[in-house]
């Protein structure tokens, strides 16, 4: 330990020899074992050299991805990523700088600072860098191929994602990012930065992750782990809807919604869609429910064992509780009945039975006309400029887009139970979240929150949500948004523009080969191409290759015709947990959030690709590349990519630049 506390007090200039193994930390006692094994392979990535102000010199601070002090001294040897001082890395250049110290705010200068990827315990490299996580780490790290696994970012975060991991002020954090921006990964890294920051009050038994599904749970479940803190809970609407409809109705799906508009867009269940997909809704049905109670309960006298409580009392009764939902309301009056008529047939010498409270709990109801949530919900279409918008799929089946009014219907009529013990909740994918379902989550989870998504990537055009609209339920949020992104190669950015434009999209400059958009003849020939395409990726120095479909189904599909090819792969779809690495098969919607190496996106032909929901996948499929993408057909091409065919076009990302098309897509042709 006392070799890597000299290394660690190294003179300035004094650089770190490479190769130079860190295997001292073996004998440190008194820390985690898992948290010594990870010292033990990388005990540090970054040093910044601050001189404060009244200190004779500069002082060396290093940083790793946990704090670790000498044993006998108690000196700090490397400073945690998420301490005060590790901020100095970070958000400054050489010059000027300072940082929230524990007696104040400490001013001085930064003299120099390095960057160091250590690698088994063995130096792999190490940069002197005066700027904010130099081009040269950050490219290094960017060319790396994808693992099975989402990782830690401690060693690259950029000063604009450091400002949202740091955020501790935030009630409501909505965060916009374009595709790659890595936003998912910054909002796990503040999770882990909250836990630091407020370790005393605040564990990871408090922090839960709203998910778009399970396989997005298995892919990011190491990120927390390789930071020292523990798992967090992870629920999805889909358990939402269980826990409160099981009993009720049956519902379709998210998933089955998106399957059947992507079979087939029917115009009416899209204007439902879109109308209750809007703030506007959320207000109307939220008024409608509070003035049931003034407009449909109608006192009456309660009678039972001849004894007999006044419509008066029963009015004044009611009226003590005012802010309990209606059907709370009922029940509560009910109890306070069926207490004094019992008691009265009690003075009486009266027996009372079960069937006597009964029928005074019936009475109460009959005093509002409607029975239950579902009958609310269902009346509030009564009315004529509503009619028609409620079209249930079967007798006892609702629309998806029905589910989450429904419940919202239930938590504002009846007490529901909450999910208090959560003081934290993390919303991933938000643009596929309605203002209902938004207004569902501020009813169960009365917390901080961090939401996020890109507005560019929603699965349902007909229902999807902007920052803007979200801010509508959560107007006390603070909105920050991400806009460089850092996945993909220059080139595959450059496409993925011409098919959904994001003029805010600031691409990290990193070249690659050109997109290939590839013609077959035939259906036989394009998967002779795809085999192809999978051969040519094992034989390149790339790791994961993402086989991306527009739907489950052709996912299925083409996945037991390359398993009968002889080739391993694994299919993701909306039964699967797991993520698995190397060579995988899925459909745009379940590919959101995940990234690979190569991507091939099959049968990009104008019948499968045709409409607003269509571009969307494609536009889907196509980010998830970081290196190579290959987009294969055997019929004309989709209207989405005929700018390959042109011979030049406005190729700029957010700058508008033209610039030759093959310089940035390769038209392919094949027999």
């Amino acid at each position: 330990m006392d070799a890597l506390a000299r290394h660690g007090r190294r003179r300035e200039g004094e650089r770190p020899r490479r190769g130079e193994h860190l295997g001292h930390l073996g004998r440190a006692r008194g820390h985690g074992a898992k948290r010594i094994q990870r010292l033990l392979t990388s005990p540090y990535f970054g040093r910044v050299d601050f001189h404060a102000s009244g200190d004779t010199e500069a002082r060396a601070h290093y940083l790793g991805v946990h704090n670790f002090s000498d044993p006998q001294t108690q000196e700090i040897v490397v400073h945690d990523w998420r301490a005060p001082v590790s901020s100095l890395y970070y958000d400054f250049e050489s010059g000027e700088a300072f940082f929230q110290a524990p007696q104040g705010i400490a001013h001085g200068e930064i003299t120099g600072k390095r960057q160091y990827k250590i690698q088994d315990g063995r130096l792999e490299y190490m940069f002197e860098s005066a700027l904010n996580i130099g081009d040269d780490v950050l490219q290094r790290e960017l060319s790396q191929s994808a693992d099975d696994k989402m990782k830690n970012i401690v060693a690259t975060i950029q000063r604009e994602q450091n400002a949202v991991i740091r955020n501790e002020t935030a009630q409501v954090l909505i965060l916009q990012g374009v595709a790659g921006s890595g936003k998912t990964s910054i909002a796990l890294h503040r999770v882990a930065f909250l836990l630091y920051r407020f370790k005393d009050t605040l564990s990871s038994d408090n922090i839960m992750i709203l998910s778009p599904n399970k396989v997005f749970g298995d892919y990011i479940a190491n990120v927390l782990p390789e930071l020292g803190e523990e798992q967090i809970a992870e629920i999805d609407f889909t358990t939402i809807a269980g826990r409160f409809l099981a009993n009720i109705t049956d519902y379709e799906t998210f998933s089955e919604q998106v399957v059947n508009l992507l079979d087939r867009v029917d115009d009416a269940a899209a204007e439902r869609m879109r109308y209750k997909a809007t703030p506007e809704f959320v207000t109307l049905l939220d008024a409608w429910i509070s003035a049931r109670t003034d407009e449909e309960f109608t006192p009456a006298e309660i009678v039972q064992k001849n004894n007999r409580l006044s419509a008066g009392w029963v009015a004044a009764t009611f009226g003590q509780s005012p802010t309990l939902p209606i059907f709370t309301r009922l029940d509560l009056l009910a109890d306070t009945a069926v207490h004094l008529l019992k008691q009265q047939a009690s003075d009486r010498g009266r027996t009372w039975t079960a069937a006597d409270t009964t029928a005074v709990r019936r009475q109460v109801r009959a005093m509002f006309p409607h029975k239950d949530a579902l009958a609310v919900y269902k009346a509030f279409y009564s009315h004529p400029a509503r009619r028609g918008l409620f079209k249930p799929l079967g007798r006892k089946k609702v629309e998806y887009a029905d589910a989450f009014p429904l419940i919202y219907t239930m938590i504002r009529t009846s007490r529901q139970e909450s999910y208090g013990r959560i003081r934290h909740l993390l919303i991933d994918e938000m643009q596929d979240y309605t203002p209902i379902q938004y207004a569902v989550v501020r009813e169960l989870f009365s917390c901080r929150m961090t939401i996020l998504g890109d507005a560019n990537q929603s699965v349902n055009p007909f229902s999807s949500s902007s920052p803007s609209t979200i801010r509508s339920i959560f107007p006390e949020a603070d909105c920050l948004e991400l806009r460089k992104s850092y996945r993909s190669t220059t080139e595959i950015t450059d496409f993925a523009q011409h098919i959904s434009r994001n003029d805010k999209i600031v691409p990290v400059e990193r070249h690659g080969r050109p997109p290939q958009v590839i013609a077959c003849t035939d259906q036989k020939g394009q998967q002779a191409q795809i085999l192809a395409l999978i051969e040519q990726h094992r034989n390149s120095e790339h790791k994961s290759l993402g086989i991306i479909c527009k739907t489950t189904a052709q996912a299925t599909t083409l996945y037991q015709a390359l398993a009968e090819a002889g080739v391993e792969l694994t299919l993701l779809d909306y039964d699967s947990a797991e993520f698995a690495g190397g060579i995988v098969i899925t459909s745009a919607h379940l590919s959101k959030g995940l990234e690979f190496d190569t991507v091939i996106v099959p049968q990009v032909d104008d019948t499968n690709y045709a409409n607003e929901m269509d571009r969307c996948m494609l536009y889907i499929a196509c980010t998830r590349a970081m290196h190579e993408l290959h987009l294969t057909h055997d019929g004309p091409v989709s209207r989405f990519l005929t700018f390959a065919g042109q011979p030049r076009g406005d190729l700029g990302v957010g700058h508008g630049e033209a610039g030759e098309i093959r310089d940035h897509a390769t038209v392919a042709r094949v027999g």
